[in-house]
């Protein structure tokens, strides 16, 4: 056992270490946290002074059919796009982790979404999806699939499908590469123990491969969590969360809000109201990390 004073000496150490780092996170995330948290009690305008109105911005963005709308959006997009880029994702990094050839190109080539500028990415989408010239809407056209264009970022009800679209193509790389790292890490005994034992493939990917790579999975999905849940960017430049709101997420609609409507104090409070959905989803994720270590 290591004596008590060496203990506290190294305890100690270990504070003084650290505390620099405590610093330059609550002078940087954590001052600027607090201080937007206060502004959305206030009637706070861009050039003007703020004035506490207490839960007024609250109440009424509770109150308004469109917060709900884009609420309602947001889960969609959050929840729609970390499916499909964890499935996907599985399904590639089970593919590539397998011996063929011209493997290290195809690995290559799935890296290219999630390298590119998300700016680059957007824009290209949206030159895409355009039902003038487009060249989605083409090929749909020369594959007689389709008779008119597709109004691919005008139309009330696919709109969001669109930029969900976009979100997965560039977001399956991460899980990709995550999953495939967890993968190889697999001691291939294991698997031609269960083969002897008369395991099929199917049974293998349930009882090894995904415990194996549980914690893997959950840090990766955690992550994309957070970033899909505040994903702007990708809305923004393709549909600008229109139209009529119908493709808008919270990010977006907070930044209306406070640079085009020039109410800051409501959009922040847009913004500190989806704070407890994410406490409550990271709570859950880690609480499933701690489980599976």
């Amino acid at each position: 056992m290591m004596p008590r004073s060496n203990r506290k000496t190294d305890l100690l150490l270990g504070y003084t270490s650290v505390m620099p780092i405590v610093i330059i996170i609550f002078v940087v995330i954590g001052v600027p946290f607090v201080n937007a948290l206060y502004l959305s009690f206030t009637d706070k305008t861009v050039g003007a002074d703020a004035n506490f109105i207490g839960l007024d911005n609250y109440r009424e963005i509770l109150s308004d059919p469109i917060y709900w709308k884009v609420l309602k959006n947001t889960f969609v997009y959050f929840v729609t796009d970390v499916f499909f880029k964890l499935v996907f994702g599985m399904i590639f990094a089970l593919t590539v982790n397998q011996q063929f050839f011209g493997r290290s190109v195809v690995r290559v080539l799935f890296l290219v979404p999630w390298a590119i500028s998300g700016m680059v990415a957007a824009l290209t989408w949206k030159w895409m999806y355009n039902d003038t010239y487009g060249i989605i809407n083409q090929i749909l056209l020369d594959f007689g699939l389709i008779e008119v264009p597709v109004a691919w970022l005008s139309g009330p009800n696919i709109a969001l499908v669109s930029v969900i679209i976009v979100n997965i193509w560039r977001g399956i790389p991460f899980f990709l590469f995550s999953i495939l790292g967890g993968l190889q890490t697999i001691d291939r005994q294991l698997y031609e123990a269960a083969k002897i034992d008369g395991a099929g493939p199917i049974r293998q990917f349930i009882s090894i491969t995904i415990p194996a790579i549980s914690s893997v999975i959950v840090i990766t999905t955690m992550l994309s969590s957070i970033w899909t849940f505040n994903d702007f960017e990708n809305i923004f430049l393709i549909t600008g969360g229109g139209p009529l709101y119908n493709s808008a997420v919270i990010s977006v609609y907070t930044y209306e809000m406070a640079f085009l409507q020039n109410d800051m104090g409501k959009s922040l409070s847009v913004a500190g109201s989806i704070i407890p959905i994410l406490l409550v989803l990271m709570f859950f994720m880690t609480r499933k990390l701690n489980k599976d270590e």
